[in-house]
């Protein structure tokens, strides 16, 4: 046995040592709170569609582009969305099986996910670079507020896709590394698989595997003839893999094109670089709780940033300089992992950034850890440069420049939780819904119809036996077609609305208008406030037989 392979797993019981003391300390921090913030709308539209295959007959009104299959007489989750799968949804079905379906078990298992992917990171890093430069990474990673936020309060698959995405390059780079033909084979066909459910998981992660086989192809032409002629097995069984299980995306790819105009419509490159910033300075999840949930808003929220992003370009100056230093013309070309790492980073950043409509941080967070990567990389080669009188200091100011990082992130953490804390969460994120759920199951038969996104999916998965009726939809087709939106009860119901600034359709306001000029004989309002008193949403109570009438203008009789 070879001297590297010793190392090997010496090097791997590190990882796994350091990784594990990291998931105690981030889990030893975040579970005693992690259900205090309320359930946003797509935290709960995900997890509902596990609920119904758990929980056959919970399931209420999902949005028209939800499929599903037949599996045990039970709806099994296909598709969310047509550029969204259900990979999200089908890992939350075991956990909800086995502890029961609630807030915290869904936020407990997207921890777990974000964990089990750091480690597949720090393992990949580990094998690509060394040992060192994967524990730097790892404690970057979870040190930094927006990883640590997003893992556990997510609105968009970032979990899973950071899993596909970690286990499918150690997989690769374990196929590539192995000496046997069948192990090779083996991996490669694990490695397209997990990318291949990150396809299916979300779309655009369609970008990364094309982002690293362009790296490769300008880094390491070689290594690209090497495997065309030696590793055509596994080449085939990779391909194999990643297109069967990027198959139901594959099939969506009609409503993919015609969705483009759309998703293109939602911001400009200016606004996607600003949301990719302030995810690697880690105030973007601060930005977003304190705006209620606003997205369009957060950015121009004043908060404290980090260190990681000044870092970024300095850091990738020192791999450059040095590869230079080390190869000369071959630096780009070089047989050195670094300069793999620099395309692909950089390939990848532009083409997310290039991507119309990938306005939100779970789209720029397809390159987390890259980014982190590259940091500690920089780190690690300019602490490794021998001799000379700088050498200590240098090696000080890695050090202290490293924990300063690492300080200024758990600061940001802090403070973000004592504002979760304090107020429960805000508007779109407001722990009353969650609280007004509870009201509803210790009355369970009465009518409740949401007016507004946001009430629906949330108060579906909170809640048990309340009739539900999600009326947004079909009120805007009705009048987009020139016809009045007419709804008649003859028991009480209850309407949610939002107010200014959280309404999104201009419906909460007018409704709110006619309940006042209705009166409280016949309309009862209700305000439900977050911790700090600050409104987040309104119930309305008609208690008696009526008829609600909308055509531009609210009419309550």
């Amino acid at each position: 046995m070879s001297a590297a392979s010793n190392t090997r797993p010496l090097a791997q019981g590190r990882i796994l040592g350091a990784w594990l003391l990291i998931s105690l300390a981030v889990s030893a921090a975040a579970l005693p709170g992690i259900d205090r913030l309320g359930l946003y709308y797509d935290e709960a539209f995900l997890a509902q569609q596990a609920r119904d295959f758990v929980e056959p007959g919970s399931g209420g009104t999902h949005p028209a582009s939800v499929r599903s299959v037949t599996l045990f007489d039970r709806p099994f989750p296909v598709r969310n969305a047509v550029y969204l799968g259900s990979l999200k949804s089908q890992l939350l079905i075991p956990a909800l099986a086995w502890a029961g379906s609630s807030p915290r078990v869904v936020r407990v298992t997207t921890l777990a996910t974000a964990l089990l992917a750091l480690l597949f990171a720090m393992l990949w890093a580990a094998r690509l670079f060394d040992a060192e430069t994967a524990l730097v990474m790892g404690v970057l990673v979870a040190s930094d507020p927006t990883f640590y936020f997003f893992s556990q309060f997510e609105w968009g698959p970032f979990t899973t896709n950071f899993l596909c995405r970690s286990a499918g390059a150690l997989a690769a780079v374990m196929a590539w590394q192995s000496a046997s033909p069948t192990k090779a084979i083996a991996g490669a066909v694990t490695a397209g698989a997990f990318l291949g459910l990150g396809v299916f998981s979300r779309a655009d992660f369609i970008l990364i595997p094309a982002a690293a086989a362009g790296a490769l192809v300008i880094c390491r032409p070689d290594l690209v003839r090497q495997v065309w002629a030696e590793r055509r097995g596994a080449l085939v069984g990779f391909t194999a893999a990643f297109c069967l299980a990027a198959l139901p995306m594959i099939t969506s790819l009609a409503g993919l094109l015609g969705s483009a105009s759309v998703a293109g419509q939602r911001g400009d490159l200016f606004f996607r670089a600003r949301v990719l910033w302030q995810s690697l300075d880690g105030s973007h999840f601060l930005r977003l709780m304190e705006s209620g949930g606003l997205f369009d808003r957060a950015a121009q929220v004043d908060a404290p940033g980090g260190l990681l992003g000044w870092m970024i370009l300095p850091a990738a100056a020192v791999l450059i300089v040095d590869g230079v230093r080390k190869y000369g013309r071959r630096a780009l070309n070089a047989p050195d992992a670094r300069a793999f790492l620099l395309v692909f980073s950089l390939l990848l950043t532009t083409l997310m950034l290039a991507l119309p409509g990938a306005v939100r941080a779970h789209h720029q967070l397809n390159t987390l850890p890259l980014l982190h990567l590259i940091v500690a990389s920089a780190a690690l080669t300019l602490w490794r440069r021998g001799g000379g009188w700088g050498t200590a200091r240098i090696r000080s100011g890695i050090a202290v420049l490293l924990t300063a990082t690492a300080a200024a992130n758990l600061v940001l953490i802090h403070r973000t939780s004592d504002f979760i804390d304090a107020t429960g969460g805000r508007g779109r994120w407001s722990h009353a819904l969650s609280d007004f759920a509870r009201e509803l199951n210790a009355r369970p038969g009465e009518a409740v119809v949401s007016l507004e996104w946001g009430f629906h999916e949330p108060l579906l998965f909170l809640t048990r036996d309340v009739p539900l009726e999600e009326s947004t939809w079909a009120l805007s087709r009705s009048v987009a077609g020139g016809q009045p939106w007419v709804r008649e009860a003859n028991a009480g119901t209850t309407y949610l609305v939002h107010d200014s600034p959280y309404d999104l359709f201009g419906l909460g306001p007018r409704f709110l208008m006619a309940a006042r000029m209705a009166g409280p004989e016949i309309a009862r309002i209700r305000s439900h406030e977050d911790g700090t008193g600050e409104p987040a949403f309104y119930s309305v109570h008609v208690p008696g037989p009526h008829r609600v009438h909308y055509n531009g203008a609210f009419r309550i009789r």
